[in-house]
Order: structure tokens, then sequence, then C-alpha cells
């Protein structure tokens, strides 16, 4: 029997669904299913995005984030390819043996840019 593969998805909050629909889909891969103005699933390979759209602004912070793993050779690049997308520079992480990189999409939102070894991958 074969293994299934992993799915999982994440709801974020957002008050400008098209431009979290275009911000996401470019960082990970994604396409919208549909075009929903309250609700909209970003799928992927190995899962899916959830936008839904705040009756009230989005303002606490740090109840999700992403992970986005690149090799260490390929940290830099992928964080001016963030950057280049709209992405905002928050720190570097204070963990010398753990050295990822946290940005915030265009909402505020946190996620970390996470170089890891093909045996963590």
């Amino acid at each position: 029997m074969a293994e299934a593969t992993p799915r999982w998805s994440m709801v974020i909050n957002c008050a400008d669904i098209d431009r979290m629909t275009e911000f996401w889909c470019a960082i990970l891969g994604l396409t919208p299913r549909g075009d929903g103005r309250e609700f909209r699933v970003l799928q992927g390979k190995y899962g899916m995005v959830a936008l839904q759209v705040a009756d009230d602004p989005v303002t606490y912070r740090h109840q999700m984030h992403v992970d986005i793993y690149c090799s260490p050779e390929e940290q830099e690049h992928e964080c001016d390819r963030v950057r280049g997308l709209g992405a905002t520079y928050i720190r570097d992480s204070a963990e010398p043996d753990d050295p990822f990189v946290v940005f915030a999409d265009p909402e505020g939102n946190e996620f970390c840019v996470c170089p890891v070894s093909d045996e963590r991958a």
C-alpha cells in the first residue's frame, strides 16, 4: 500500500483577500480554487492555505506562521525572493544552530525562511 501524501491546511484572517491570494500563491506555489470574496482556498501539491476576510481588523499576531524550507546555500536567494514579493524583514534568528530569518507578509503575519540540510528536509 502506498504511503499517503501529507496534507495540511492553514487559515489566515485578512482584510485584502486578493492581495493575500497573490502573495501566498507566489511564495508557496499555490493555485486559488475559486474566487470567493469572503473565503478562498489556495491549493498546493501537499496542502492548502485558506484565506478568510476578518470581520474586524486583524491585530493579534503569532497565532500561526509558515516555515519556508530551503537549502542553506539557497537561503539568501529565498530571502531576496520573498522580499521582492512584498515581505518585510523582521529579524534574524538569535540561535547559531538554527539560522532562520523572520519576515512578515503584507498584513503583518510572520513567517520564517529556514535553511535545512537534506537529512532534515
